[in-house]
């Protein structure tokens, strides 16, 4: 197989100036023209941060490292690939919390989801909490797929054939031409698979147009 884009979750991801900005998280995918648009990069650990980046900014992607295209642009200017937004309430959304005045205004649990970290006002009692519902926002196009490793791929006969390990991609066209798909824990079996045997790509799932048993022919992929 000529040389490709290969996007694996973990690789690094490099400015030209040698920067490391992040790890492959994500791979964003049109489902209906196996286009390959953007990539997450994960910044972090502890507190990530995670980056859409349009696959034009990369210049080249192996197993190993991703380089990023000289004059890419700043990477921390790069949308955040989730956004979470508070969403006002109205009057009829507000009721008080046993003890408290009925003048004060807080939110039924029931409504509002707290943010990661959260820990309350002790003395509430269950079931309240200060705040507003919460709505969470992806900045990737309309009806795209973010998939990343460990997705489910289920052959036509419904069998669990394997996980996404990694996707190959055409430089020239940025679609996706195959997938490595792997079995196992400790001894994995990969299987390289041709992008045109995917019928339907969902965030948990990816479904392909042939059986199992085809899929257990196959030679194993070896890493070049």
């Amino acid at each position: 197989m000529e040389r490709k884009m290969e996007l694996k979750e973990g690789t690094s991801v490099f400015t030209t100036g040698g920067e490391e900005v992040g790890k492959i998280n994500r791979v964003i995918l049109d489902p209906a023209t196996n286009e390959v648009t953007h990539v997450v990069v994960q910044k972090g650990w502890l507190f990530t941060e995670d980056k859409v980046v349009p696959i034009e900014m990369i210049g080249s992607a192996t197993e190993d490292k991703v380089l990023l295209q000289e004059g890419a642009g700043e990477f921390d200017k790069l949308p955040a690939f989730e956004e979470t937004h508070y969403i006002g309430l109205g009057e009829e959304d507000y009721r008080p919390a046993g003890h408290l005045p009925a003048t004060s205004r807080y939110a039924s649990a029931y409504y509002w989801y707290p943010p990661s970290g959260y820990i309350g006002y002790p003395g509430y009692g269950p079931g309240f909490y200060g705040g507003h519902p919460m709505v969470t926002t992806r900045n990737i196009p309309e009806d795209t797929i973010p998939i990343r490793e460990g997705t489910n791929v289920m052959s036509s006969d419904d069998k669990h054939v394997g996980d996404v390990e990694r996707i190959f991609v055409d430089p020239d066209s940025n679609q996706a031409t195959h997938f490595v798909i792997s079995q196992g824990i400790l001894f994995k079996d990969r299987k390289l698979v041709p992008a045109y045997w995917v019928t339907s790509v969902e965030e948990e799932q990816v479904r392909l147009s042939v059986n199992s048993r085809l899929l257990d022919r196959l030679p194993s992929y070896e890493e070049a």
